[in-house]
């Protein structure tokens, strides 16, 4: 039995110091890829855009694996903030700090970094209580190659067939979005038990597919009007994460 609980947590820090290493080498591709005389540059954009996506993922994996390796509990991330009014005070403060974050100019290297770094953590702990539910009713894999295959078969469309996508899709798609968040906050206010939840989730996976194409056709026409001075790549990779994030929670409350 301590055999096994061992070997357990050498697999975790096996995951953990792997994530470090790939955390680190794309920090250095970055660096080399995305940077020239401190500044980001227009060079392989669609590129450089993808490395901040990785990285981005990869920082949230980071922070997620230490908090089930040290056995956090959900509850006592959200301990601090119980109930709707905490709920609420979250998703504002979320919104906030997005909203920061796009606002500061891209030549302001360190704050927009540090910023970055601050909402890609809370982005992680947004995720952890999807990943331990998926992982306590042993779906997580199902889940993962379920995602892994949208991003790959509709990234491939995106670039593929680009015709297909229009950008005139944007504000279609955010009224829709904002239509299911107030749906959604109906039910969590007035009706909990009204309504199939599975069928919502199965919604909004489309939704984020479509969203997700937009995404991905808004970075390829940036990188034709790239222009050195507005170059942002952690602007540019903040939809197609929200866009991930979307689809791994509704992916897990369809397979639980």
């Amino acid at each position: 039995m301590m055999d096994k609980l061992a070997n357990k947590n050498q697999q975790k820090y096996i995951k953990f110091f792997s994530l470090i290493g790939i955390f680190g080498i794309l920090i250095v591709s970055i660096y080399n890829s995305a940077f020239k005389n401190g500044k980001f540059t227009c060079n392989r954009y669609i590129l450089n855009s993808y490395l901040y996506i990785l990285l981005v993922l990869v920082l949230m994996m980071l922070e997620i694996l230490y908090l089930d390796t040290e056995g956090v509990k959900v509850m006592d991330i959200y301990k601090f903030i119980p109930g709707i009014t905490g709920f609420i005070v979250g998703i504002m403060l979320l919104i906030s700090i997005l909203y920061i974050l796009m606002k500061i100019p891209p030549k302001n290297v360190f704050i927009k970094h540090t910023v970055w770094i601050l909402f890609s953590l809370m982005l992680g702990i947004l995720a952890y209580p999807a990943y331990m539910k998926s992982k306590n009713e042993n779906t997580l894999v199902s889940v993962m190659f379920s995602l892994i295959a949208i991003l790959v078969v509709f990234s491939a469309v995106a670039f593929i067939k680009p015709e297909w996508i229009s950008l005139s899709w944007g504000p279609v798609l955010f009224f829709v979005l904002l239509g299911v968040i107030i749906l959604q906050l109906i039910k969590l206010f007035f009706y909990k038990e009204v309504g199939n939840p599975k069928a919502l989730s199965y919604f909004i996976i489309v939704l984020f597919i479509f969203f997700l194409l937009y995404d991905t056709k808004l970075i390829q026409v940036n990188a034709k009007r790239c222009k050195t001075e507005t170059a942002d790549y952690i602007n540019e990779s903040l939809g197609i994460i929200l866009d991930i994030l979307n689809l791994f929670q509704n992916l897990v409350m369809i397979q639980n």
